[in-house]
C-alpha cells in the first residue's frame, strides 16, 4: 500500500480518536479535541488534497462505526470538510510575473485569503443553521439546548442556575463557538505547516504571518453584519451580532500582525509578546481592541506608517 494512503489512514484514525476524546470525561482530553484536525492537516499538507480527503473519509467511517451517523456527520462538517478545503486552498498555486530568467514566478495562496475564506464558510454555516432550526428562532434553540448540555455537564446546578447560565451564554454563543472553531483550525494549520517544514515534508514554504494581508472584499460582509446587528430586530439582530463576531476574526489576526510589527521595534520582543498574549487570554476586551486595530490597519495601513516612521528615524526592521 502506498505510503501516502497509509499516512491518510493513520491520520484519519488519529483525528477520529482525538475528536471523541471528551467522552473519557477527563479535563485533559479536551486538549485532544482541539487538536483533532492536526493529523489530517499534516497528512494533507504533506501529500495533497487527495490525501486530506482520504483521511477525512477514514475518520468519518470510523466514527460512523463507533458512534453512528450523527457522530460521523458531525465529524465530517466540523473537521473533515474544512480540513480538505484548507489543504486545497493552502496548496493552490498561481503564476506570477515572469522574471529575468523567463520563468513565471509561483505564488502560493496567502494565509489572509485562506482564513478569510474559512470565516466566510463558517458565517454561511451559521446563517444556514439559523434558517434550519424550527420556527427560525436560533436564539431559542440555542438557549434550550444549552440548558440541556449544562444539565449533563453540571448536574449539581439547580434549574434556576442552569437557566441563568444558559441565558447569559445565549446572546453570543453561536458566534463565539464559530470563532473558536476557526481560530483553532488556523492554529492547527500553522502547527502542521511548522512541523512539516522542520522534517522537510512541506509542499509549500511557510508564509510570513507578520506580513498578513486580507483581501479587500472582507470589509463588506463585516459591515453588512454590523449593520444588521444595529438595525435588525429580534432574530435578525441576533444573527447580525453573532455574524459580526465571526467576520471580525480575520481582523483580529491582522491586529496581531500589527502588534508583532510593533514588538519587533523593542529589544525585549519575546517578553512583550508573552505579556500581550496573556492579556488577550484573560480579557475579551483586549481581543476586541486587537480586532479594532486590524480594521484600522486594513483601511489606513498602520504597518506602512510604522515602517515609514522607523525609516525616517534611521531604524530598520530586522
Amino acid at each position: 500500500m502506498p505510503k501516502e494512503v497509509l499516512s491518510a489512514i493513520g491520520a484519519g484514525l488519529a483525528s477520529a480518536v482525538a475528536a471523541i476524546a471528551f467522552l473519557s470525561g477527563t479535563f485533559m482530553a479536551l486538549g485532544f479535541v482541539y487538536l483533532a484536525p492536526l493529523p489530517m492537516l499534516m497528512a494533507g499538507l504533506a501529500y495533497g488534497p487527495r490525501t486530506a480527503g482520504i483521511s477525512a473519509l477514514v475518520g468519518i467511517i470510523a466514527l460512523g462505526v463507533f458512534g453512528g451517523p450523527v457522530m460521523a456527520g458531525t465529524f465530517a462538517v466540523i473537521h473533515g470538510l474544512p480540513v480538505w478545503v484548507i489543504v486545497k486552498l493552502a496548496l493552490t498555486q498561481r503564476l506570477g510575473r515572469t522574471g529575468a530568467s523567463g520563468q513565471a514566478a509561483v505564488n502560493w495562496m496567502p494565509p489572509g485569503e485562506i482564513v478569510s475564506a474559512m470565516v466566510l464558510f463558517t458565517a454561511v454555516a451559521v446563517v444556514t443553521a439559523a434558517f434550519a432550526v424550527e420556527d427560525n428562532e436560533l436564539s431559542g434553540f440555542v438557549a434550550e439546548h444549552l440548558g440541556q448540555v449544562l444539565g449533563q455537564m453540571a448536574p449539581g446546578l439547580s434549574a434556576t442556575d442552569r437557566g441563568r447560565t444558559a441565558q447569559a451564554m445565549t446572546p453570543l454563543f453561536p458566534g463565539a463557538l464559530a470563532t473558536i472553531w476557526v481560530a483553532m483550525a488556523a492554529v492547527n494549520t500553522v502547527i502542521a505547516q511548522g512541523c512539516l517544514v522542520r522534517i522537510g515534508r512541506s509542499q509549500r514554504p511557510s508564509p510570513s504571518y507578520v506580513g498578513l494581508e486580507l483581501p479587500g472584499w472582507t470589509s463588506w460582509p463585516l459591515v453588512s453584519a454590523a449593520a444588521l446587528a444595529l438595525v435588525g430586530l429580534g432574530e435578525w439582530e441576533y444573527m447580525g451580532r453573532n455574524l459580526t463576531m465571526v467576520l471580525a476574526l480575520p481582523y483580529f489576526f491582522l491586529g496581531l500582525a500589527v502588534f508583532h510589527t510593533l514588538a519587533r521595534q523593542v529589544t525585549a520582543t519575546k517578553p512583550v509578546l508573552v505579556v500581550f498574549y496573556l492579556v488577550i487570554v484573560i480579557s475579551v476586551w483586549a481581543a476586541l481592541v486587537v480586532a479594532g486595530i486590524g480594521i484600522v490597519e486594513q483601511w489606513f495601513g498602520l504597518r506602512n506608517r510604522i515602517a515609514s516612521a522607523m525609516a525616517g528615524n534611521g531604524q530598520t526592521d530586522e
